[in-house]
């Protein structure tokens, strides 16, 4: 269930802090739960990501699998990972992670392992991110490592990005282990 957004300033910009009720503040606001930073924003401002607090090393499945997960909406990326994996009886590591991720405020169901374009998007702006969360003691992005997405690039490879530039590479086996970080949408 998306939560209703709750701007505390005029304009909603990456690095900004979003709460568990929905509130959105460059602020750290008293007796409220951050549930992560909002790491991109479309042009209206009305709609973005928010990049999880929290960040693991996983593979991206374990078990051998075809998902054909290559749309550009990591959302429904995610949910085609796992309905293929249930199906067919495997383990999607990121993916499961990310959709039972329940730290912070955010609800099991709420999270998803982002697109490869979500991820470049929200590495875009990787100083702001990286400065939000040094103000509230949280693991920054590790700069240098891969982070796997969503999308798969072939039968046997899927693409990660690396936040210092945004590079993105996809020739690497789905059962290497690689960071994850997941994703809210708002």
């Amino acid at each position: 269930m998306k939560k209703n957004k709750k701007v505390e300033a005029n304009v909603v910009r990456s690095g900004m802090y979003y709460y568990s009720d929905g509130t959105i503040s460059s602020e750290i606001i008293s007796g409220k739960c951050i549930s992560g930073v909002v790491g991109w924003v479309n042009d209206s401002g009305q709609h973005g990501l928010v990049l999880g607090l929290r960040e693991t090393e996983l593979r991206w499945l374990s078990d051998y699998l075809i998902v054909g997960a290559h749309v550009k909406n990591g959302k429904e990326n995610t949910r085609l990972i796992l309905e293929t994996a249930q199906k067919q009886n495997k383990k999607a590591e990121a993916a499961e992670w990310c959709a039972a991720y329940a730290f912070d405020g955010v609800r099991v169901g709420e999270a998803f392992l982002p697109s490869r374009e979500e991820l470049v998007e929200i590495f875009k702006n990787f100083g702001a991110i990286q400065e939000a969360l040094e103000k509230i003691n949280q693991p920054r992005l590790k700069k240098e490592e891969w982070h796997w997405s969503s999308s798969e690039r072939n039968n046997y490879d899927a693409w990660y990005v690396r936040p210092s530039d945004g590079n993105m590479y996809g020739i690497n086996d789905k059962n290497y282990s690689y960071c994850v970080r997941c994703v809210l949408a708002f």
